[in-house]
């Protein structure tokens, strides 16, 4: 009770206080991971020296960081409309596609990074 008070007595009843905040962080927590994405993505352009071979895991990045900041903006709309008719707003494909997409970027980079100490 007096914690109720001090706190200025959060409503508790279930309904959600925030839910379009809710959602606006995690669309920019999704912003940061495609700017991330993209920014791995220009240091293994950078570091091909022009190798047509060696810059598509790099392109492949960047399109995919394009995309992803696409999806996040209609991801985003998407998920207040749900919250506002009452419906969830999960869905695991989106969140599949992106951890299957970082980790064969991962992979090119240190690919790449061995390949060019090797060579290099």
């Amino acid at each position: 009770m007096i914690f109720r008070r001090l706190l200025g007595d959060p409503d508790r009843s279930g309904q959600s206080r925030d839910a379009g905040l809710q959602a606006e962080r995690t669309a920019m927590a999704w912003q940061r991971t495609a700017l991330g994405v993209g920014g791995v993505s220009a240091l293994l352009l950078h570091q091909t020296g022009g190798r047509l071979l060696g810059a598509l895991p790099g392109l492949l990045g960047l399109l995919v960081a394009l995309v992803l900041l696409v999806l996040t903006e209609l991801r985003y709309e998407q998920t207040l409309r749900r919250v506002d008719a009452g419906e969830t707003p999960s869905d695991a494909v989106p969140i599949l596609v992106l951890a299957c997409t970082v980790t064969g970027l991962a992979v090119s980079a240190i690919a790449l990074i061995t390949l060019s100490e090797v060579l290099g």
